[in-house]
């Protein structure tokens, strides 16, 4: 980054401080399941952001018992730019019923960005899709 210098010299005159920083925001988003079969929120510790690997969780809730055999599939990308994630991002159940951590997620480019999450049982195919831009 550049920085000319009146704005350091004013900079220095009032005190600021010529770094950049940004401070750590919750970000969450809500989706209905397209059957309509849930509910969920992707949670994340701060706003998407280009190059680091999110912290975030995705938590399902629905008025029925979750099965015991789901299994959830995760992708993504760039429908304008017709490319998917960088990474091949893993959804890890935790210890909490209904929760599950995203592992390895991140963004190449700021942008309109899709995630989906395709959710599988002997008794459920549903999926989740979120539509972002940051």
């Amino acid at each position: 980054m550049s920085v000319s210098i009146p704005y350091v010299l004013l900079s220095a005159v009032l005190g600021l401080s010529t770094s950049v920083s940004y401070a750590s925001t919750p970000w969450q988003l809500s989706q209905t399941s397209v059957k309509g079969q849930l509910q969920s929120e992707l949670q994340c510790v701060t706003a998407p952001a280009v190059g680091d690997f999110q912290n975030c969780t995705l938590k399902l809730n629905s008025t029925q018992t979750l099965p015991s055999d789901l299994t959830i599939a995760m992708d993504g990308g760039m429908p304008a730019h017709g490319h998917g994630l960088p990474t091949a991002p893993k959804v890890v159940a935790t210890d909490k019923v209904g929760e599950y951590r995203i592992e390895g997620l991140k963004y190449s480019m700021t942008g309109e960005w899709l995630l989906g999450f395709m959710l599988q049982s002997k008794s459920m195919n549903d999926k989740i899709v979120y539509k972002f831009s940051f």
